[in-house]
């Protein structure tokens, strides 16, 4: 396809687990750092070790750790926004703005009018903080007032503290952020699942090439209330009980919940080379899918495989041209066999006559599980990676799982990075990023 008919990446944000800063997270990635840890001080309504049983039991967390961000510092500066509002908003508004509004400023955006400008944002639709606080500020008292009404006591809890524009953490975040940008598209969010991030790229793109945009922030937020999802996932039995994400390795015993927050900005690339922006990755080719005989714990390969076989066709390439696969991987050992699986058969299908020549990983090994933002934080590894010619390592990574064979397959898994060697001839460095969910 022309530059008229493709996407570029023009700029990027994000706040994400022990990293300060994007350039942090790339150097976490290439040290094989984890960011998994016990929660700050709050963050959990229960003391850890009260939550915690290392046994699987119906009212505790099998895991004391996850990986977690800090609430950023808003520069909110020429910005179309109250900042008293926003101080009484909920963390997930703070990691939309942070994360938006650095991307937009890594992009070139004088040539764009706002009018022409929109969000879609990934974002998990579960319980933040702020939404669990306004929910018992509500109801406790009209509990407390029928029990008193039965002579057990009870009594009011004064004035409501908590902003009741939290009730809307799941849409209004892309909405607020597209207001603080003065975007006249507007925007809104998805729950695509873990999918999100993809999803959200894949319809932004599309507006940019229908021409109804000319530019969008695209990406995945994700910052639920932390414990809810460590029960949730325990109960689902999901959960690493060593709180270690290891995909692909014989380590492998769950996932690690992670929360954050990561955008790129997409513009259509001739556009992009005319304002001189600098053009991270071109976007070739999005599939998507729903599965049909999967479920949540056991993800179906026919699913898998509509979706990589649309992205290949839509690019014009051969799977066995890819030199790096993000893949979805999050540590569960059924969900690693399936995803490697679906390569394996999509690779059969062209020329796997080299073994080992592509690299493959999950970023999911340093930052938890993202949930509607895990394929945001994968793409924006894959930028790095890119840019800086390295094939990144996948932490947590000692030897390949027993459930499939990787040493006579076309992969393999770094523990240490490597040079990214230019392709022969012209062939640009091509990678590919999945998110399922």
């Amino acid at each position: 396809m022309d530059a008229q008919h493709r996407i570029a990446i023009v700029g990027m944000g994000g706040v994400l687990p022990a990293a300060h800063s994007l350039e942090e997270f790339w150097r976490n990635v290439l040290a094989t750092r984890s960011a998994a840890g016990e929660p700050p001080e709050g963050r959990w309504v229960l003391p850890v070790d009260q939550a915690y049983r290392s046994e699987l039991t119906d009212d505790h967390v099998q895991s004391r750790r996850a990986c977690f961000v800090e609430t950023p510092r808003l520069d909110l500066r020429g910005l179309d926004i109250d900042a008293s509002l926003v101080d009484r908003l909920d963390p997930v508004f703070h990691l939309a703005l942070a994360a938006g509004v650095a991307a937009w400023r890594d992009a070139k955006t004088s040539s764009v009018h706002p009018r022409r400008a929109g969000v879609i944002l990934g974002n998990i639709v579960l319980p933040t903080q702020a939404a669990s606080a306004l929910a018992e500020e509500m109801l406790i008292p009209r509990i407390e007032k029928r029990i008193a009404g039965l002579g057990r006591g009870g009594g009011s809890r004064g004035a409501r503290s908590v902003d009741s524009l939290n009730r809307y953490p799941a849409g209004l975040p892309a909405a607020l952020l597209a207001r603080a940008l003065g975007m006249g598209l507007g925007g809104y969010t998805l729950d695509a699942a873990c999918a999100s991030s993809l999803y959200a790229i894949k319809f932004a793109a599309d507006e940019l090439l229908a021409g109804r945009a000319d530019l969008m922030l695209a990406g995945g937020l994700s910052r639920p209330d932390s414990l809810y999802t460590q029960m949730g996932f325990t109960q689902l039995h999901a959960i690493s009980p060593t709180g270690t994400c290891a995909p692909f390795s014989r380590r492998a015993d769950g996932l690690v919940v992670g929360e954050g927050c990561g955008i790129v900005v997409l513009k259509r690339l001739a556009d992009a080379l005319r304002d001189g922006d600098r053009v991270y990755a071109v976007i070739a080719g999005a599939g998507l899918s729903n599965d049909i005989g999967g479920n949540l714990m056991a993800p179906d390969s026919e699913g898998q495989l509509r979706a990589m076989r649309a992205a290949y066709a839509q690019a014009g390439w051969d799977p066995s041209t890819i030199d790096l696969i993000e893949c979805h991987g999050t540590g569960t050992p059924i969900g690693d066999a399936v995803e490697f699986e679906s390569m394996t058969r999509l690779w059969r299908e062209g020329d796997t006559s080299r073994r080992g020549r592509c690299v493959i990983g999950s970023v999911k090994s340093n930052v938890g599980h993202l949930l509607t933002a895990a394929g945001a934080a994968g793409v924006i590894k894959t930028l790095f990676s890119l840019a800086s010619h390295q094939l990144p390592p996948t932490a947590n990574f000692d030897a390949p799982s027993e459930r499939f064979d990787l040493n006579t397959s076309p992969f393999r898994v770094l523990a240490q990075p490597q040079d990214w060697p230019a392709p022969p001839g012209d062939r640009p460095r091509r990678a590919a990023v999945s998110a399922f969910g």
